[in-house]
């Protein structure tokens, strides 16, 4: 027996258990991504593992130092004399929780950059995609393959990997590690927002890959385009949902986890911000504010009770545009000749 004979043999051997499951361009695209599969089940794997011993050891040491829903600043009167004790905690563990939820939050971009960009640029800079066409596979249900299922694996692993960071962050408590869920490393990170997150980065490598044809400029502007996204999202972020505004006679009471964004200042009866500078030289303060009519209090938050109407509202926008990226795909696809 020949060694090409052997080589096909040990070749139809190793992929005979996925074949049996998986058939045509399903089986394509497998044999394609499976490295990239393989190692994005890795990644997620150890995130999972580093969530839950992390959630585990924060737990037990709020238990037994007496400090669950203990904040910094306030809270109950047991927390005031475990300052220090708060303080260490932070010290243990906000910087291993930080960079916990910032490994979740980068699945989006690795997905983009080793998986959407060569998706299609890999293809047309091989040529591959002819001998796949010229097979009776048409433009349409190639494309479809080839954006569906690695899709839909980054989304899948993405958002197992965020609900076990969102349930350390839950487990370390937000008020005690100081770590709020409004932050630019937790939001996205620990809620439903990352799959659309994660639906952008494929698609948005997918137009790079189409446009540039080559892989290595292709990943250079699939970074680009989610960063520049990224920075436009964060930008209008607290006004995608109406902020709860308070204005009345006395200072609101806000809770520890509420995303403040203007801060409870004297304001006139027209909700006009009123800059009390000037009065705080004078012997009654609250004299001189009257005397300017700003004897107001006006402030605007998000209580946390907005966290997933925020995190659905950037979810939905991230969807949107990466319809608006596959739809693009599929026209110049379907269009241009390769």
């Amino acid at each position: 027996m020949s060694t090409a004979t052997l080589e096909r043999e040990s070749v139809t051997d190793r992929d005979a258990g996925p074949r049996r499951l998986l058939h045509g361009m399903t089986w394509l695209v497998w044999r394609q991504h499976r490295g990239a599969l393989w190692t994005g089940l890795a990644l997620v794997a150890a995130l999972v593992v580093t969530a839950v011993l992390l959630r585990n050891s924060a737990v037990a040491y709020q238990a037994a130092h007496g400090i669950a829903g203990c904040p910094l600043m306030g809270g109950p009167e047991r927390c005031s004399t475990r300052l220090e004790v708060i303080e260490e905690y932070r010290g243990l563990y906000s910087t291993p929780l930080r960079l916990l939820l910032a490994a979740v939050l980068a699945l989006p971009f690795l997905g983009g950059l080793f998986v959407g960009a060569p998706l299609v640029a890999r293809e047309l800079e091989a040529d591959t995609h002819r001998l796949v066409w010229a097979q009776g596979i048409t433009r349409e249900r190639w494309l479809l393959h080839k954006l569906a299922l690695p899709m839909g694996a980054l989304m899948a692993g993405t958002g197992v990997a965020a609900w076990f960071g969102s349930w350390a962050l839950e487990g370390a408590g937000q008020a005690t590690i100081g770590l709020y869920w409004y932050s630019p490393t937790a939001f996205v990170s620990t809620g439903p927002a990352v799959l659309g997150y994660a639906a952008l980065g494929v698609a948005l490598g997918a137009m790079a890959g189409t446009l540039t044809r080559r892989t290595l400029p292709a990943m250079v502007l699939t970074l680009g385009a989610m960063g520049a996204v990224t920075a436009l999202l964060m930008a209008i972020r607290p006004h995608v949902v109406s902020p709860v505004v308070s204005f009345g006679r006395s200072v609101p009471q806000l809770r520890e986890e509420d995303w403040v964004l203007v801060q409870p200042q004297a304001a006139r009866a027209d909700r006009s911000v009123f800059d009390a500078g000037p009065c705080y030289p004078a012997d009654d303060f609250a004299a001189c504010l009257a005397d300017n009519g700003a004897s107001w209090e006006y402030s605007e938050h998000h209580p946390i009770a907005h966290m997933h109407d925020l995190q659905l509202a950037e979810g939905a926008i991230c969807l949107g545009l990466a319809a608006l990226a596959v739809t693009f795909v599929w026209l110049w696809t379907r269009r241009r000749s390769f």
